[in-house]
């Protein structure tokens, strides 16, 4: 199970309805009552300074969907969450135990860590749709441990806020770089996540130049629980070894902030931050950083056009495109609609920007606007089949030429490489199999 977890075969996400939910709330209500010792006093004092947070909803699903509705597992990790909490931010006043974090809590030091980048999410997920949180631990002489903590404790905090991190997990790449040190600090924050957080650690790939490194990471994971040992992969060797070893467990290295010259690139992570502390400010309205696999993205760039959930919707209009244009206004909404709904249904989106550049965030549209975009396919494609049908047929080119006439052939040639259309009806061939001419299949297949 641990290793399907590390490579993301397992799905972990329940259907989620308002009946198995209560249950699930209820029971974890009444072990949550059951526990007693001394690390319960931090939560029973959250719960009297404000118990509409500590028993709100929101903040309960987070621990429940992290340990896959383990009602027991949950109680004991929220017990574990504001005991630690009240420990790593020991002088803190009570009533910052019992609400959500914000940036401003954070010391002058953490601040300037979590602001460096040396610990942030890459702008991809990986081949099983999960988020991937990226640590160069070797690069960063924190000056005290306990602003690391805070910083970290921040960071977790801001990924237990998504629903999509509760529910599937999150996957950890950490880069030492020979500084063992960072090891046993690195392993000690992993299992404060494991032990104190509403979100899972699906997989921790540690990653190292110098080999020796292998036997110090053996060695430790001879201390580790058995949740955290199987989960663990270490990768040594040149950095190609350790992008190739990354690459193999659906892990995008392109989108990795680490340079050939060991300094980090923080373009989406200045976004990413400025993004959380605008959902802060504005009541903790969450903003769309990192679109999901499915979700269909307006716009004309690389990254739109080429997001799987775009070229997935546009192929879905291409498979009806026959139909479509047979059909008067009112049936051709309906098709429009129809896939509007296929998309929704295997939880993709259709996202625009949020206009706002200092984050670079997206929005979800209403429905008439992504009906709108499904027709906006249609058209481009019936546009694209009329003027692949205009174009004469090639002849076939002499064997030899005559005067300068080799020039003008090759010429001719390029032309025409340049101006034909690729006809993407060979993809929608190749995919379809009998019977698939209908979008209500499952195309999450």
């Amino acid at each position: 199970e641990a290793m399907f977890d590390v490579v993301g075969i397992r799905n972990h996400k329940e259907e989620e309805d308002d009946a198995f939910l209560n249950t699930k709330l209820a029971e974890l209500d009444q072990e949550l009552h059951k526990i007693s010792g001394s690390n319960k006093g931090a939560y029973d004092a959250a719960c009297k300074t404000n118990p509409a947070y500590v028993q709100g909803r929101k903040f309960r699903l987070a621990f429940l969907r992290s340990r896959h509705f383990d009602a027991k597992k949950a109680a004991g990790v929220i017990i574990n969450h504001f005991h630690l909490k009240q420990e790593v931010f020991a002088g803190y006043p009570l009533e910052f135990l019992a609400r959500e974090m914000k940036f401003t809590d954070l010391s002058p030091d953490a601040r300037e860590f979590v602001e460096a980048g040396y610990a942030q999410l890459l702008p991809s997920k990986d081949a099983a749709g999960r988020f991937v949180f990226f640590f160069a631990s070797g690069l960063k002489k924190y000056k005290t441990v306990e602003s690391l903590l805070q910083a970290f404790w921040y960071l977790m905090t801001c990924k237990s806020r998504n629903e999509e991190i509760q529910q599937c997990g999150h996957v950890a790449v950490v880069y030492t770089l020979g500084q063992t040190d960072r090891l046993e600090v690195g392993i000690g924050l992993y299992n404060m996540i494991v032990c104190a957080a509403g979100i899972e650690v699906s997989a921790l790939h540690w990653c190292d130049a110098t080999w020796g490194m292998r036997f110090f990471v053996a060695a430790q994971k001879l201390l580790m629980d058995n949740f955290t040992r199987f989960r663990l992969q270490e990768h040594s060797g040149t950095r190609e070894d350790i992008n190739f070893a990354l690459q193999t467990y659906g892990i995008n290295t392109d989108d990795s902030p680490m340079k050939s010259d060991n300094t980090l690139d923080t373009t989406f992570h200045k976004k990413w931050l400025e993004a959380q502390k605008q959902y802060e400010e504005n009541n903790f309205s969450q903003a769309i950083l990192v679109p999901r696999r499915f979700d269909v993205l307006f716009g004309k760039s690389k990254q739109c056009t080429q997001h799987p959930g775009t070229m997935r919707c546009q192929l879905l209009a291409e498979i009806n495109l026959e139909k479509y244009d047979k059909q008067g206004k009112t049936e051709r909404n309906r098709i429009a609609e129809k896939i509007v709904h296929t998309i929704h249904e295997s939880g993709g989106r259709f996202l625009k920007k949020d206009g706002n550049s200092a984050t670079g965030a997206w929005e979800e549209v209403d429905f008439a606007s992504a009906r709108s975009k499904v027709t906006h396919f249609f058209r481009g494609l019936r546009e694209r089949k009329q003027k692949i049908e205009k174009q004469p047929n090639m002849s076939t080119p002499k064997r030899g030429f005559d005067n300068g006439d080799e020039n003008a052939a090759l010429s001719t040639s390029t032309e025409s490489l340049t101006t034909n259309t690729f006809d993407t009806s060979l993809i929608s061939k190749r995919m379809r199999s009998p019977g698939t001419d209908s979008i209500s299949e499952s195309w999450e297949e």
